[in-house]
Order: structure tokens, then sequence, then C-alpha cells
């Protein structure tokens, strides 16, 4: 009664305008329009695309510079979806536009509670791949955890989940040639691995939804447990090239390259004792191609000789790399590693980087951010926890959906000055973002508002009073600010040369209260991060003398629950408390008015950065401080 209710005011001519301006990834055009679609009760229309729709879609093209090499047709995956009075009518030539419609509808009713708003929105995939990876062969996840994650990725219109599922750690698939392979005392972490019955059932799932599984056999390097599995202690040993084969044959059996049409095989970080001769590869390459499948590698990574077309590159090493101009390619460079990175640090490269930026237009394919936990999950929910991997779908999802019109490798790690004009494009896209927030209640979604903080940078190794020390000029608007940045020295903040910076702010506060904090002075990535950087000190934000003020009180750390982890052990001792938002926020007491927030950051180890933001900021305004008189 209260749904058809609903609709009746709606038919009568009630427009309901926000969830349009909430969309994720951003349609290229959005009108509103009156009247609205009630879900459960609306009627769905589904149709092909008119000549004025490709006209439309043609024209807008050629205007954003995007027409070259479309010709008089409309890429897939092109759509109008026509909301008006009870009635929502889809238009798309085949099924993948009319799948991504319906996922713009489904996506304005959850923002709408039920309700989609009258419009009307055409809109096209610029990048034809939009994926994500998922590492299982080191910490294998179970089917439904993969499987709970796949109608998320195609909400948010991605085609793509490759699926690399074996690593130094197991070889995760069915062998029923090579059972050893599965065999416990032959994984390591685990002893899960995936039947072909789950490796099958996974990948029609994927492709009902729209979604194309690429698996990943990560050969031949990355073969510790495979090695152990025929008591090998080189790759070169000649068995080898026949069991690779065996295997290959045996997982080309279960797939359809119809459906299936690309296979991974790795050849990345290959060491001197995994190395095959080139001839072995090229065999590889050359079986799979004659059954009908495309084949991926890695760039950088060992080279097969002698194929008759080109490898599709994945390349994870940033800008530096040389696109090959014959190598059809897509990107998954450090910037989309986000088990490296803290989940405010998505923002910026969200916002400001653009995929696959180089090379020859036809090559260029698109772009995939990955999840390679490293480190030892003990539960496999962890992978889930411990990174950020639902506000990075909601974020990326716009990036590679629609591209970025310059690549500001120059903002990789922190966001322009608010004064910038570019800063509008992040509060934007933080703002969709939040919006999407209560859609993922029942998942882990660890990002917060951080374009109203306003930070300056002193730098100076003295300890001086907030408003006696040396303010630079720029403003910084973020929760996680980097000094300078542990992958992208474009992006840095300071040359370091004092040794050591300070972050101040003014918090303004509607009355004195308690309210929550977020600090951190780590960033431990889920990759090795803390053997790679200094192991946290108990009484200590690191050990790096790291401190936090609030109105020139310091503010202690929590207790760590794991101090004094480093080196190679600490890889196989699973994370607790190390990333700050898998622990409870401070409690710090605010009172009426100016309050002075204080970071001392000192350099030293891998990663030089802060966080520090208030998760609940009603009532709160935030100025940067006042630079001293000349």
């Amino acid at each position: 009664m209260k749904a058809l209710l609903i609709a009746m005011v709606l038919v009568a001519g009630v427009a309901v305008a926000g969830p349009l301006d909430e969309l994720l990834p951003r349609p290229k055009v959005a009108e509103a329009r009156a009247g609205a679609w009630v879900e459960g009760v609306g009627a769905v229309r589904v149709g092909a695309l008119t000549e004025a729709d490709r006209a439309a879609v043609r024209e807008r093209m050629g205007a954003a510079g995007d027409a070259a090499g479309v010709g008089e047709g409309v890429p897939a995956g092109a759509y109008v979806l026509e909301v008006g009075a009870g009635v929502a009518e889809i238009r798309a030539d085949g099924a993948e536009g009319a799948r991504y419609a319906r996922a713009t509808l489904r996506q304005l009713a959850g923002l709408g509670r039920g309700v989609a708003p009258g419009c009307k929105i055409v809109d096209w995939p610029a990048l034809r791949w939009r994926g994500m990876l998922h590492d299982t062969g080191r910490n294998f996840q179970p089917v439904g955890q993969l499987r709970g994650q796949l109608p998320v990725l195609a909400d948010y219109k991605f085609n793509l989940f490759q699926w690399h599922i074996t690593d130094n750690h197991g070889w995760r698939l069915e062998s029923r040639k090579y059972p050893q392979l599965q065999a416990p005392e032959n994984l390591d972490r685990s002893d899960g691995f995936y039947s072909q019955e789950d490796f099958k059932a996974l990948i029609a799932y994927a492709h009902s939804l729209g979604i194309t599984v690429l698996p990943e056999f990560d050969l031949p390097g990355h073969t510790r447990c495979f090695r152990r599995a025929f008591g090998l202690k080189r790759m070169d040993e000649p068995r080898v090239r026949q069991i690779v084969t065996d295997l290959l044959e045996e997982a080309a059996g279960l797939l359809d390259p119809k459906v299936t049409p690309f296979i991974h095989l790795g050849s990345d970080e290959v060491q001197g004792h995994e190395r095959v001769p080139g001839e072995w590869l090229t065999g590889w390459v050359n079986l799979l191609e004659a059954k009908g499948f495309r084949v991926v590698a890695w760039g950088p990574g060992q080279n097969p000789p002698n194929l008759s077309r080109p490898l599709v590159r994945q390349y994870w090493q940033g800008r530096q790399v040389k696109r090959s101009g014959a190598e059809p390619y897509f990107d998954s460079q450090s910037g989309y590693y986000i088990n490296h990175v803290d989940p405010l640090e998505l923002l910026a490269p969200a916002t400001y980087q653009q995929p696959c930026a180089t090379g020859a237009a036809a090559n260029r394919l698109g772009a995939i951010f990955a999840v390679w936990h490293d480190d030892f999950a003990e539960d496999p929910r962890e992978v889930l926890t411990m990174n950020p991997v639902f506000p990075a779908i909601a974020l990326y999802s716009d990036a590679f959906w629609s591209g970025r019109a310059a690549d500001r490798m120059d903002l990789y790690g922190n966001l322009p000055d608010p004064r910038d004009p570019a800063f509008a494009q992040a509060a934007e896209l933080e703002r969709r973002v939040l919006a999407h927030r209560p859609l993922h209640a029942a998942r882990p979604f660890p990002y917060w508002r951080q374009t109203d903080l306003r930070w300056r940078l002193a730098e100076t190794a003295e300890d001086l009073p907030f408003a006696e020390l040396p303010w630079g000029e720029r403003v910084v608007a973020q929760g996680t600010v980097f000094p300078q940045h542990f992958f992208y020295p474009q992006s840095n903040l300071t040359d370091g040369k004092a040794g050591c910076v300070w972050l101040g702010m003014v918090v303004t506060s509607d009355r004195a209260k308690t309210v929550s904090l977020y600090a951190d002075f780590m960033n431990y990535s889920r990759s090795e991060g803390r053997k790679r950087d200094l192991p946290l000190v108990q009484g200590q934000w690191n050990a790096k003398g790291a401190k936090l003020f609030l109105n020139g009180r310091e503010i202690p750390p929590p207790r760590w629950m794991q101090p004094g982890l480093t080196g190679q052990a600490s890889v196989e001792t699973p994370l607790v408390d190390e990333p700050w938002w898998v622990r409870p926020p401070l409690r710090v007491a605010l009172r009426q008015g100016r309050n002075e927030l204080l970071v001392k950051l000192p350099k030293k180890g891998w990663k030089w950065s802060a966080t520090c933001f208030f998760p609940e900021p009603e009532g709160l305004t935030f100025a940067p401080p006042e630079r001293p008189a000349p």
C-alpha cells in the first residue's frame, strides 16, 4: 500500500533529483526530468538505440575528443536510460549496454531509498577493460567470499575479474593429473584450493553478471610450492616443460574461450633459479593460442621469443615503463595496488590519474586495481577489512569508466591546494562516494570525509609554539598527508632537507565536547610493511619520533598489540591493530571555539606520512594556521 501511494505521488509529477547527482561512475549526460520510478512497482521497457541516440553519443564523444576510431558506430556498452512517471525505458544495442543501464537504474533506486528520479541518461564506457585483481595464491579466499564481491563490481560497471590463482604459497586450482599440487604439505599458510567445479561455477556466475574472469597462472616465477610438489630445485629442469604443458592443457579444458577469452601466464619477478628457456614460454603461449585463448603477461617479465602475434601486457611499474607500439596493454601500475595504500590515499589517484595514459589509442585497453595482501591473513575476511576494497571499487569506477582529461602524477599522493580550481574535482568525487556509504552498510567501507580539512606544513626540526612555526603558503586538505611519497616523488610536498615537518590545523568547535579522532604515523602496507619499515614501539606513535598535540597537550598512542615486529617473520604474523581503520578511534576533548591540532613528523624509514582527521566532523570547522607576519 505504501509503495502504491508513493507511486501515485510520483506519477503526479514530483521530481526527486538528488540521486542523479550521486551516481558512480558519473554518466556523460544526465538530465533531470519530472516523474519517478519506484522499485518493485514501476515498469521497465527495453529496446534498441535509435538513430537519434547514436547521433547524440557520437556528438558528445566528438566534443570530448573521444571519437577517434569510432567512425559511424558507437562504443560497445553505450546505453540510454529514460526514467519517467512509473516507467523506465532502456535503449541499448545488445546485452552489455542493457546491463549497464539496469545497474544505473538500481543505483538510482538505492540512493533514492527505492525511488529513481525522473531523468534521461546517455552513457558509454571510455575504456573497454575495468577490473579488480585478487591474489588468492598467497591468501586463499573461499568461493563464497569471491562470489559476494562480483555483484558489487557489476553494480559499478566493472567487467573484468583477474583471478591470481597461483603463487609461491600454492597452486590453488585442483589438478586431477597432478594431485600433489593440492596436498596440504605442498601449500603454505592454508590448505585451501578451488575444485574444478568451483572454478567453472565462479566463472559462469561472473559471466552471468557481465564480468569476464581472467585466470592467472603465474609462471615460471612465484613457484615455491609448485617446485616443492615435484621435488624441483630449478624451473629449467627438463621435466618442468611437460608438467606445465599438462597443467595448461588441463586448465584450458575447463574453459570456453567464448566466455574466458584470456589466460594470464604471469612471467614477472622471475628469479635466477626460476628462469626457463625462452622456447618453453613460446610453446606454452602457442598451446593456448591454438585453443582459441589470447595470452596475457606482466610487463616487465620474462619474454617469450618469436611469437606469431604480440602478447597482451599488464604493466605494473608506473609511467616509467616504455610502452611497446605493437602490444595492447592494460594498466595496473602502483597507484592501483591498494594493498600499499591507506583508504584516504585513494582519492588523489582516482581523481587525477589517467588510466592507460600512453601509447597508441588502439592498444590502451583499460585498467585494473589489485589487492595483493602479501602478509598472512589468518581469516580470509581480513583481506577485505585490512584493504580498502569496497571504497576502491566506488572510487576507481569513475576513473576506469570515463578516464581522466589529464594525467596529474604530481597529484598522486597529495591533493592540490583547495584554492586551486582542480581541487573541486576531488571534492566532487568524494561527495559522491560518501553518498554511497549507506549502500555498503553490510560491508567494510573505510572512507570518511577529508576534503574539508585545512593543514599547513612547517619544515623545521625545532620544537616551537604553534603560532611560531614557519608555516608554508600551501594549504593541504586531506586526512592522510605525504611530505614525501614512497612511490611517486613528483607529488612530494617537501625536499625533506629539514628532516622533520610539522602539520598544524585550527579546529573550531560549536561547543565543548568529546569527539573521535583517527591518527596514524606508520601507514603500514599489507605487503611486507613491517619488514620494509621500522617496528612499532610501545608508548610511541612510531620509532621515528612522531608526536600528536591538541591545544598544547601531547596525545599518547594506543597500546599496541604487536610492538617490535620486523623482518621476514613479521610477514607471517597477521596484522591486528596496525591499520588505523581497524582499530577504534581516539576520544579527545575539544573546547568550545578555537582548538590547535599539531603533528610532529620526523623523517625516517620507508613511508613518511601522517593520518589525522575527525570521522564525525559535525559542528566542527577547519582552517589553516595563520602565517607569522614577515
